[in-house]
């Protein structure tokens, strides 16, 4: 397996894997984001390939000096339990920490226990809640 920055030429294996990660793990009531070419060209974005098929990414957003925001993190599901995952998260930290910041920094939906359970094995601590109202409700309706 190799660990590599996508690039322009990856975007329409970038975009078919986005799609298969907002499909399988969004748990909110409403839809995941689109995948825009920004996601590559503007932020961290890795691949792991295998046998010159990618099968992993992980994005960071790294506007902050003091840490990165990592986002989806997606492998293919004929490719994992061997590593991949654990592979990019450490892969995107390292450009973080070669960049100057010191935390990497993540949201994941609570429904979603295997990413929680990877997470937590990587020394992931809960450090804040993202809380969430339907706006009828607080309106009053």
């Amino acid at each position: 397996m190799e660990i590599r920055r996508a690039t322009e030429a990856d975007l329409t294996v970038m975009r078919r894997l986005w799609d298969e990660f907002t499909a399988e793990a969004t748990f909110t009531p409403y839809p995941g984001s689109a995948f825009e070419p920004s996601l590559v060209t503007k932020h961290i974005a890795l691949v792991a390939e295998e046998r010159d098929s990618i099968v992993g990414t992980v994005y960071a957003n790294a506007t902050s000096q003091h840490f990165g925001y990592v986002f989806g993190l997606y492998t293919r599901p004929d490719a994992r339990r061997r590593g991949i995952a654990q592979a990019l998260m450490r892969a995107i930290a390292a450009i973080l920490h070669e960049e100057g910041r010191q935390y990497v920094v993540l949201s994941v939906d609570t429904p979603n226990e295997r990413a929680r359970a990877l997470y937590e094995r990587l020394g992931f601590e809960d450090a804040a809640r993202m809380l969430r109202a339907d706006t009828a409700l607080l309106l009053g309706a």
